[in-house]
């Protein structure tokens, strides 16, 4: 009985498995995506995707964030996140406190001009966002696709062990 899931034996055989081409579908557009978008709010704003990210997760919460919650939302170690914050602080769009519950914990909170750079670089990357996906997609297909993704990302989150 032939195996229902059969594994490429030869090179060619590999680069023509469905499964890597639509992971490698996946990745390339995503690549795609993330330099178009960055570069927007690059433009629009003089920040990174990284640093919008950050302003995002700070936005969604009223009180100081701590630097765990931010490197887990970000899929970044400790170090990388340290160092990411490091530089908004430096340039004046986070603040960083420690947390009046536990002083080991630091906690990350946008400034007034992280604000105000947030909304800058958000506008730029919704009409960025809008431009890409109504230029290729139908507003059907555009739902469908985010709700595939979101489901993609939580289960792949879920999969992830924690960074450290």
């Amino acid at each position: 009985m032939p195996d229902p899931d059969p594994q490429p034996r030869t090179a060619a055989q590999v680069a023509a498995d469905p499964r890597i081409q639509a992971i490698g579908v996946l990745f390339n557009t995503s690549a795609l995506m993330e330099r178009l978008l960055g570069g927007a709010i690059q433009r629009a704003a003089g920040i990174s995707h990284s640093m919008f990210e950050v302003l995002l997760i700070l936005a969604a919460h009223c009180e100081g964030t701590p630097m765990s919650r931010l490197s887990g939302g970000l899929v970044l170690t400790s170090g990388g996140a340290t160092r990411l914050i490091d530089r908004m602080v430096e340039a004046g769009l986070v603040t960083r406190s420690p947390s009046p519950a536990d002083r080991r914990v630091q906690l990350v909170s946008m400034t007034e001009q992280g604000e105000r750079t947030l909304v800058a670089a958000a506008a730029a990357h919704t009409r960025e966002a809008e431009r890409l996906m109504h230029g290729a997609l139908s507003p059907g297909e555009a739902t469908g696709l985010v709700a595939a993704l979101d489901r993609l990302g939580t289960h792949a989150r879920a999969e992830l062990p924690p960074l450290g």
